[in-house]
């Protein structure tokens, strides 16, 4: 009797352990079948499926996607979406190329669409930005044209957050490629608001602005307990995500709600319908980011260098 308790004592601790195994290296798994690779990410599945030949290595394709997800998992929490389905089509030459993401309503699953050059290497994909910002869009709804400045600012901003906090690139790196892209999000002589402007650089750019200083508002609002990335998540867990219906009003409203604030609609209602400008050079200056020949430097003693630390490292 004594050695059978024994023995049910150790299956119960055994069965304690699996239980509480560290969800880190629970997170995903994984499988494989011809051309398909199909993960399961915290409960979210992603099949990929390759249209054509790849000459890069399964386990390179399978880090990409991984790398990815999990980027994307360092905004939301995780993958945005239940069922995620990625097609990659094969095509001449070695860079990732054109991607589309959009939400197939009869399917029920997010879709990616990416083609992808057959030569491509592990270098290239490790440098690619292209899955991780279309996965991003999967976690807000797909609002109209005179809106998309949202969804792409979304994705443009917390991209290479989320690949910095995977360890992917350096804070410098993120930091550098704002300071350098974000003046084409600015409006110029004649532009109206956001929602006015149809051009590439106010679309992703000024997007992006838009994020940054959201982020920052919010961060400073809430002793950096909070970022735009909870306001997200928020958006996102209440039904917000492009497999809904919701106009970009509900998604911010929720948002806000989410955090108690009411920052991204307000700042939303300043820059979509009359031009805003930015000063972005006492920007970096108050967030501590000097440039530097073809560098970027920090300056913590910034006033708000504890923010772009918390931006970069999350909360």
């Amino acid at each position: 009797m004594y050695l059978r308790k024994l023995v049910l004592l150790a299956l119960v601790l055994a069965l304690l352990l699996v239980c509480y195994e560290p969800v880190q290296a629970r997170l995903y798994s994984e499988r494989a079948s011809g051309n398909n690779l199909e993960f399961l990410f915290a409960g979210q599945k992603v099949l990929v499926t390759v249209s054509g030949k790849l000459n890069i290595s399964q386990s390179d394709l399978r880090a990409y996607v991984s790398d990815a997800a999990l980027a994307v998992g360092k905004i939301y929490g995780q993958i945005p979406v239940k069922r995620t389905v990625i097609r990659i089509e094969a095509t001449d030459g070695h860079e990732v190329g054109f991607a589309t993401s959009t939400y197939d309503d009869e399917a029920d699953y997010g879709l990616i669409e990416i083609s992808m050059g057959r030569d491509t290497s592990r270098e290239t994909l490790n440098q690619s930005w292209t899955l991780t910002h279309e996965m991003l869009h999967l976690g807000f709804p797909i609002v109209e044209r005179s809106k998309r400045w949202l969804a792409e600012g979304i994705a443009t901003y917390e991209e290479p957050i989320g690949r910095l906090r995977m360890g992917m690139v350096s804070a410098e790196e993120v930091w550098e490629d704002l300071v350098r892209h974000a003046p084409a999000g600015l409006p110029k002589p004649g532009d109206g608001g956001l929602n006015n402007s149809g051009s590439w650089g106010r679309t992703y750019w000024g997007g992006a602005i838009y994020c940054l200083l959201v982020d920052i508002e919010i961060r400073q609002q809430t002793a950096n307990r909070y970022g735009l990335e909870h306001a997200l998540r928020g958006i996102a867990s209440g039904g917000g995500t492009a497999r809904s219906n919701w106009n970009a009003r509900q998604a911010l409203a929720a948002g806000d709600k989410s955090i108690g604030l009411d920052v991204l609609t307000r700042r939303y209602r300043e820059m979509a319908h009359e031009p805003k400008s930015v000063d972005l050079a006492n920007l970096w200056k108050q967030l501590g980011i000097k440039k530097v020949g073809t560098g970027i430097v920090f300056d913590d003693s910034a006033p708000l260098a504890n923010i772009r630390k918390a931006i970069e490292a999350g909360s």
